[in-house]
């Protein structure tokens, strides 16, 4: 007895512990193309499946498209440019048309300095003028992508106005744009209108944070700054940690070559920096992040939800402080058991051992991404060590199996609806500024608010998704609440958001925000995504039915056999009386 209650418990462990393990689908979806610097993703052919964006060479990039058969994505479409090398790739409509065009950063091939130039590929290339920062949003509120910028003729930002493609006044900042920047277009206020959220060197050249909002004027106004922060080397992204309040994060390190590595999160209005990650030793090994010296990406992390929990998880790359190995690390949010961060409830853990992402050695990126498109994300990291300088890409599909729900929600620029030109379909095209909230009740009854915003940041490989996936935890429940909010014009009073309730767990919602100032006619498609529960479910239904029928079936041939008996002894009793 006590040796099956042991293998019991040894299966039980093992089928938790492959529940949250990983499997390398590499050759899956790219063959033998699994090389290139992963730039962006976005829905390129407008077919509601997510392709990749890939630069080889320097020059060259290669839009990969997602297909039914293996492998997954193939390379379909190709642009290159002549002079230069490509720094950024942001997809999005840059001319209003509800078709996706292409914006590259280009700099010269032996650069010296930070300067870039920015090109729009839409059938015919046009060059833009040359940038020191650039960040892409919708400034002012038609949902078509904007850049914004410093060009080489000023200091002061600069708007490149979307569709007619021209240069204007940004923001009335003394502030000097620190490099490589953090810039985020994003709700920190709550009022479903995306704010604006800088990076900046203060005049003693000290790293500061400034919060630019929409108020009701005819401009942006500055409202407050961030705390000075005063380490060697920083970078920025946001989190929603479940409360409904979007944070933010900040990697950082002590010292210019990261012997000591920390995150830090505050709530927009607290000028407190929280620790939510300081420990970052694995028995006799300290880790610590990248410099960005080291690497070509700034420090940063990818957030997402890798368990579908309903608190955000993170990719960090991390380096052997007392070597040079180089891994991708799975940081999940996880209730706070420390001092440090009692005040926010939560904190980050490192995963020290997760099956194949410890398998890829040299690490340079590491971002989720839903390859299958079944909510569940996935994913993808980026190593050094391919041919030709290229790095070698390696995809991870997720295996996570438990009783957790989620939704997935992308707002679409809304630009048209069924009447768009060309007979196009208004899908596909990646934007900026979408904020999305919900409210539910969960397994034990609390109430329950989650936010994301889309396309928040877009720089330095910034990669993030077209969509969002909120994870709601072990709640089967319907959403009771789910709100889009859009960013709406300098100057105008109304906010442009809009309500939907009971919406189905497990499902996809796509947003058409059409028309844009006219919240209660814009319209929302529904698409389920069955889980594995509901395979699993149905094999057990089957299986009950067929164990039932067996049962019958053995019943039935018993009382067959009973009565053919009986009707044997009733002939023999007749014969025996008639003799």
């Amino acid at each position: 007895m006590g040796r099956c209650y042991l293998l019991g418990l040894c299966l039980l462990l093992g089928l938790l512990r492959a529940g949250r393990g990983l499997q390398n689908v590499t050759a899956q979806l790219f063959g033998a193309e699994a090389f290139g610097t992963l730039a962006a993703f976005g829905d390129f052919n407008s077919d509601k499946q997510t392709d990749l964006f890939v630069l080889r060479g320097g020059n060259e990039l290669l839009i990969f498209l997602a297909d039914q058969k293996e492998p997954y994505f193939k390379p379909k479409v190709k642009l290159s440019i002549n002079q230069g090398v490509i720094t950024s790739v942001v997809p999005g409509d840059y001319d209003g048309d509800s078709q996706m065009d292409v914006l590259l950063t280009t700099q010269p091939q032996n650069h010296v300095t930070d300067e870039l130039s920015v090109i729009i590929f839409w059938g015919r290339n046009q060059t833009l003028g040359k940038l020191l920062v650039f960040y892409i949003f919708s400034f002012n509120g038609d949902l078509i992508p904007d850049v914004f910028g410093v060009t080489n003729e000023s200091d002061r930002p600069q708007i490149l106005i979307g569709r007619n493609l021209s240069w204007h006044p940004a923001l009335d900042t003394k502030s000097k744009m620190y490099i490589p920047h953090s810039h985020a277009f994003i709700d920190l206020n709550r009022d479903f209108t995306a704010d604006l959220f800088l990076t900046t060197l203060s005049s003693s050249q000290q790293i500061q944070f400034e919060t630019w909002v929409n108020k009701v004027r005819n401009k942006i106004q500055q409202t407050s700054y961030a705390k000075t922060y005063t380490d060697k080397v920083v970078f920025f992204s946001f989190l929603a940690d479940g409360d409904g309040q979007t944070e933010h994060l900040l990697p950082a390190c002590a010292d210019a070559t990261c012997q000591k590595s920390a995150i830090y999160l505050s709530k927009p209005g607290l000028n407190q920096w929280i620790p939510v990650l300081q420990d970052f030793r694995n028995k006799d090994t300290l880790w610590g992040f990248v410099p960005y010296k080291n690497n070509p990406v700034p420090i940063t992390l990818h957030i997402g939800d890798y368990n579908m929990d309903g608190y955000p998880d993170a990719l960090a790359i991390l380096r052997n402080t007392s070597g040079s190995n180089q891994q991708a690390f799975l940081l999940e949010n996880v209730p706070c058991n420390n001092a440090s961060c009692r005040s926010i409830h939560r904190m980050f853990k490192v995963y020290w051992e997760l099956s194949d992402l410890n398998q890829i050695k040299d690490a340079v990126v590491a971002t989720f991404f839903d390859i299958y498109e079944d909510g569940i994300l996935d994913i993808i990291v980026l190593s050094k060590g391919y041919f030709n300088s290229d790095f070698a890409i390696h995809t991870l599909k997720n295996n996570f199996e438990a009783d957790a729900y989620f939704v997935k929600v992308i707002v679409l620029s809304g630009l048209c609806s069924n009447d768009c030109p060309s007979k196009i379909t208004p899908f596909g095209v990646n934007q900026p500024g979408p904020y999305i909230m919900y409210t539910t009740v969960d397994a034990n009854g609390y109430l329950k608010n989650g936010s994301a915003g889309q396309l928040s940041q877009s720089a330095h490989f910034a990669l993030q998704l077209p969509y969002n996936v909120l994870g709601l935890g072990r709640s089967a429940n319907f959403l009771d609440h789910l709100y889009v909010g859009i960013p709406r014009p300098l100057g105008e009073k109304s906010i442009r958001k809009q309500e939907w309730t009971a919406i189905i767990p497990n499902s996809q919602l796509i947003v058409i925000p059409y028309p844009h100032n006219v919240p209660r006619s814009w319209s929302a498609k529904l698409y389920l995504t069955p889980s594995n529960i509901v395979l699993l479910t149905a094999i057990a239904l089957i299986g009950v039915c067929v164990f039932i029928l067996a049962i019958i079936g053995i019943l039935h041939w018993q009382e067959k056999k009973a009565d053919d008996r009986e009707k044997r002894q009733e002939a023999h009793r007749f014969h025996f009386d008639a003799m």
